[in-house]
């Protein structure tokens, strides 16, 4: 019996062993660089980068790094050897995908995306149109067929996520360009060629995709591998190459890539590791810009585990002691706060020393000046994250009330249960624990004892309306509070009101029969729709900047749910931009109305700058992504406290207002 069981422990073990070191670093690099003459792409110096990044990728021990060049990149070749590597990748396994070539945004012919453009990577065989030509849009579709397009790149790398499951790693480079209308200096550009579009496309007001808008569109599930996407410039920038250690022309990611794979540090994530190739480039390019997007990006490289990302603020300028940084008020960054400067990619400042730390001195609502206590040398804004100490914010107090439920009437002629005076100790305690909430006799809320068996109530003083409900108020103070802030929250977003004059989004909610919006539909504020009905949304941006929308959904009960962006209809933040002066509607998104009926209330964000406030809303709060947008921090900010004053907010870079409609029982 003994004998038995040691062997069992033996295979056991050994399958474990197997499965804890079965893990392969598999790499497949694609260097395009040498175009036929006759595609109208320059050569560039593509093939230099192959030669970087396999030995960047050999000294962190990949074992199976596959090559494809020039002629075996045409897109059936790419194709295939995507195909190639999802085949022989296993699960656990980590992948880096790597493109040296020139990069290009095409006309959507097929009526996707807000801006009408689709990025793309140039493969061998790409074309573009004769010079100073306007092809037809059968000309278009024709070219088409020579770009390797973001939409069917991210299908290959959404099988491979899948194949690799929840514990494998996927890590995109690309040394290229998405959207470049022109270019700067004398380097070669990777791409810097106008958009592939057909004439006429201009005339529908379409413009060029906004310069925050990432690199690659890819979705997120729970049983697939993470992912990062570097790209090595904005959606509206060259990717100009540069110089190596001996004066040869390279791809500026694969130069950075191949230096800071160099000297990796224990423990260092995907955002960490950007941080430093961010450096390099800004110190070779200082006026380009690379990005970053994907889920994995707090993750430890090559499959390590997810680490907690504090949340901190770039900078914008910074010499000796002075800097300015990309985050205001709404920060919590008024006069008087507290600041402290790390190296760029510190995940949690209180386990190190900071370089410097420092007083907010002048701030507006998205940007501040700030004087540190020293000089902390650093030469480039990059190499520095400033993560808040102290925040300063003007707060309005919530006023809450324990109801006095004593004189209510049981049915048995005695007096129903009330809260106890030690019940009320705790409930004032746990309430006194809440930043920005205030025990009064004028209260906003009330917490009511239930009478008999009923569970308690949180009752809104102004309409009687009870806000929600909770099993036992006084022994649960942690649900309690929980529930509070879910009040303070819908409160604060619903009573936020920005107005940027350069942001003007009007939005409308077309009502669908037969899966076909009807366009005519003029829906106003306060308009009634019934459970059951369907809508599409409509949006048109009447300003002459780009724009990118979020839209949260503001139930009766205080439910607050993402409309825009909604990744499980596969909507990201990065195709919710709409450019100046066009409309769009989202149809392939109906929206079912349903219970609870009631005041609904959408809020519509609209920000020149790239936004996500699902995962936001979607956890709580508790998401966290490092450096959030100020819009993106102060509906973070609201799950926990009343944090700035909401309404009628002066505003310089984005506007949110709400958009009412009530539902009611279908009958």
């Amino acid at each position: 019996m003994k004998t038995k069981r040691l062997i069992l422990f033996v295979i056991v073990f050994s399958t474990l062993s197997l499965i804890s070191f079965g893990q392969t670093k598999r790499a497949l690099i694609f260097a395009i660089g040498n175009y036929p003459e006759e595609s109208g792409w320059p050569t560039i110096a593509s093939i230099r980068d192959d030669s970087l990044i396999q030995k960047a990728l050999q000294d962190q021990k990949f074992q199976d790094i596959k090559v494809v060049q020039d002629k075996g990149a045409t897109v059936s070749g790419i194709k295939n050897s995507l195909n190639d590597l999802i085949s022989r990748s296993n699960p656990g396994d980590v992948v880096v995908i790597h493109f040296s070539s020139h990069g290009e945004q095409v006309e959507d012919l097929d009526g996707n995306k807000p801006d009408g453009l689709e990025e793309s990577i140039v493969s061998y065989e790409a074309k573009q149109p004769p010079y100073g030509t306007e092809p037809t849009k059968e000309e278009v579709l024709k070219l088409r067929e020579g770009y390797f397009l973001d939409n069917m790149f991210g299908t290959y790398v959404d099988k491979l996520r899948a194949k690799l499951g929840k514990n494998g790693d996927v890590i995109i480079f690309l040394d290229l360009c998405y959207a470049g209308t022109g270019t700067r200096g004398i380097a070669k550009v990777r791409g810097g060629k106008p958009p592939l579009v057909s004439r006429g496309f201009y005339s529908h007001k379409h413009a060029i995709t906004d310069d925050n808008k990432a690199v690659m569109v890819l979705p997120y599930e729970s049983n697939m591998a993470s992912y990062v996407v570097i790209g090595a410039a904005r959606a509206n920038e060259a990717d100009n190459e540069t110089f190596d250690d001996n004066k040869h022309n390279i791809g500026p990611l694969s130069y950075a890539v191949s230096r800071v794979f160099a000297t990796l540090d224990a423990g260092m994530t995907y955002r960490s590791l950007f941080a430093r190739i961010q450096s390099i480039i800004n110190e070779k390019l200082p006026q380009q810009h690379p990005v970053l997007s994907g889920n994995g990006q707090d993750r430890k490289l090559f499959a390590g585990n997810f680490v907690v990302q504090k949340p901190y603020i770039l900078i914008d300028k910074i010499i000796g002691n002075e800097m300015s940084l990309k985050g205001g008020k709404f920060a919590g960054l008024d006069a008087g706060a507290k600041v402290a400067l790390y190296p760029a990619g510190t995940n949690n400042p209180g386990l190190s020393k900071p370089l410097a730390t420092g007083t907010i001195t002048k701030a507006e609502l998205y940007n501040a000046d700030a004087h540190l206590d020293t000089n902390p040398g650093l030469k480039q804004a990059a190499l520095g994250w400033v993560f808040i100490t102290e925040q300063v914010f003007k707060t309005d107090p919530l006023n809450v009330t324990i109801a006095n439920n004593v004189a209510a009437v049981s049915t048995r002629g005695k007096p129903s249960s009330a809260f106890s005076q030690n019940e009320i100790i705790r409930i004032q305690k746990a309430l006194k624990s809440l930043p920005g909430v205030k025990l009064s006799n004028r209260p906003d809320i009330n917490i009511s004892r239930g009478k008999g068996t009923m569970v308690d109530s949180i009752i809104i003083s102004s309409t009687g309306v009870t806000f929600d409900t909770i099993a036992n108020a006084s022994s649960d103070t942690a649900g309690l509070k929980n529930k509070i802030r879910a009040y303070i929250q819908y409160c604060f977003l619903r009573d936020m009101n920005v107005t940027d004059p350069e942001a003007k989004l009007e939005v409308k909610l077309l009502p669908v029969a037969n899966g076909i919006p009807d366009t005519t539909y003029t829906h106003l504020n306060d308009t009634s729709f019934n459970v059951g009905d369907k809508f599409m949304i409509w949006v048109n941006n009447k300003s002459r900047k780009n724009l990118y929308v979020n839209i949260l959904d503001m139930q009766p009960n205080g439910t607050i749910n993402a409309i825009l962006p909604n990744s499980s209809e596969r909507i990201f933040a990065d195709d919710l931009i709409v450019p100046g002066g066009s409309s769009f509607t989202f149809k392939k998104y109906t929206i079912v109305l349903g219970p609870p009926c009631g005041k609904e209330i959408l809020k519509i964000f609209a920000c020149p700058d790239k936004i996500d406030l699902e995962d936001i809303a979607n956890t709580r709060g508790e998401a966290t992504r490092g450096n959030l947008h100020p819009f993106e921090m102060l509906v973070k900010k609201s799950y926990s406290s009343r944090s700035v004053p909401g309404q009628n907010i002066s505003n310089t870079n984005g506007s949110s207002y709400n958009l009412y409609f009530d539902i009611k029982p279908n009958r």
